[in-house]
């Protein structure tokens, strides 16, 4: 027996305990609006940042608002419980259903941390390709839909969702703090203060109220040691799971550090191969991001240099003593321009951020007392190389615009964070 009664309480109460809800995500609107599509939903994303309260608040708007009965909503994870996805499929129908799947009216199935379950994507397929009346929501921490052939054994059967923790955006609106965004100045160390607890806690909700040294638990124990000592293991053969732990602490040490695998395999005692991997480990499970140096041509770029950035600042601040607060700053930059690129040149001008989506704009992040006409030396360098005519600084406190041969500069302080936005493109 499974006891399936414990993970869906909804069946003898009728509604989603409260405690389960948590506060409404931005992103439940986007999900709410394909809940009535063919296509399987998966949620995909870190540990702790949201997916399974999300799929409780679809539970919850399916029940209060679509008239959905309750028992026509099965939520099952296979975190907590070793399982084989039919005996679980059997045992809703015997006990809740009185009757096949198959037979019954519209049906919504909840699996939670579903990569757990071995074969997933065909027995899910099964699921799916007999069940026209059943919709599938999945959910499962690191990049699932993007290993072991998903996107070919489901291609055409579902839409996927990057769950992240919150942005800076969603964190003012959960923490209550009140900003006029088009007047940020007015509101400059009411910003201050909530962007040092934003790097802090990395938008995780569960950390919102914890101290220093809890929170320090939290990522490294909770969250950090799960993934590299549990998760990883049981899905790529790593021999040395406390070697993936070093490589994060490195990489938390020097934010933006240059992936020389041979020069970490002799510090660390392994082959670059090895070295290699394990990053590549670490990447699909969404605890390091790599930036390619820039080039018009993407090919030329991925055989270029890398740099490597933990994923959250707050995986940082936890294994750290005490970041270099402009490295921090640029760490959280990266994470939130979701970037790509870097430019280093080969007389070593640099460049930290290259976002390239929508046109070409270079970004430096300079934290410090006061930032000079010399500090943009590196960006008109590259404007005039790939012909572009506006380019960025982030800064702690300077505001200044620098010109030179009809291209621009602008300086702008970090915590004018909706003013960086603008300008950006990305409001």
């Amino acid at each position: 027996m499974l006891n399936l009664d414990i993970f869906n309480p909804w069946w003898r109460e009728r509604r989603v305990p409260q405690f389960l809800l948590g506060k409404r995500r931005r992103v439940l609107g986007d999900i709410l609006q394909n809940i009535d599509v063919r296509q399987m939903l998966i949620l995909s994303g870190l540990r702790r940042a949201g997916k399974t309260t999300l799929m409780f608040q679809v539970i919850d708007e399916l029940l209060k608002t679509h008239g959905v009965s309750p028992f026509e909503i099965l939520y099952f994870t296979f975190d907590a419980v070793q399982a084989e996805l039919m005996d679980v499929i059997a045992e809703y129908e015997r006990d809740v259903l009185r009757g096949k799947i198959r037979d019954a009216g519209r049906i919504y199935l909840f699996l939670d941390e579903i990569q757990k379950l071995d074969d997933w994507p065909n027995k899910v397929k099964v699921i799916y390709d007999l069940n026209p009346n059943v919709k599938l929501l999945l959910s499962g921490s690191a990049a699932i839909t993007l290993i072991k052939g998903t996107r070919e054994s489901l291609a055409g059967r579902f839409f996927d969702y990057r769950i992240e923790p919150l942005d800076f955006d969603e964190f003012i609106s959960f923490r209550g703090i009140r900003v006029d965004r088009d007047r940020e100045g007015l509101f400059e160390l009411d910003l201050r203060n909530a962007f040092g607890e934003y790097l802090a806690t990395g938008g995780f909700i569960e950390t919102f109220d914890f101290n220093e040294l809890q929170r320090r638990r939290y990522f490294r124990e909770s969250l950090l040691e799960r993934v590299i000592f549990k998760d990883l293991p049981a899905e790529f053969s790593v021999r040395s799971p406390d070697l993936l732990l070093r490589l994060v602490i490195v990489i938390a040490d020097k934010p933006g550090m240059y992936l020389e695998y041979s020069n970490l395999g002799n510090d660390l005692g392994f082959d670059q191969r090895t070295i290699a991997d394990y990053i590549s480990y670490l990447e699909h499970a969404l605890l390091v991001s790599k930036l390619y140096n820039y080039s018009p041509n993407r090919l030329t770029s991925e055989k270029k240099m890398r740099r490597a950035y933990l994923a959250s600042t707050a995986f940082t601040k936890a294994l750290t003593a005490q970041p270099d607060r402009s490295l921090f700053l640029e760490q959280f930059f990266i994470n939130a321009f979701k970037a790509r690129f870097f430019w280093r040149s080969p007389q070593r001008d640099e460049v930290d951020i290259v976002l390239a989506e929508d046109g070409v704009v270079p970004v430096e992040v300079k934290i410090r007392s006061k930032v000079s006409a010399g500090d943009a030396k590196p960006l008109f360098k590259f404007m005039k190389r790939y012909d572009v005519d506006r380019g960025y600084i982030i800064s702690e406190a300077t505001e200044a615009v620098f010109s030179d041969d009809g291209r621009t500069v602008e300086v702008i302080p970090y915590w004018r964070y909706w003013t960086l936005k603008a300008k950006l493109g990305m409001s």
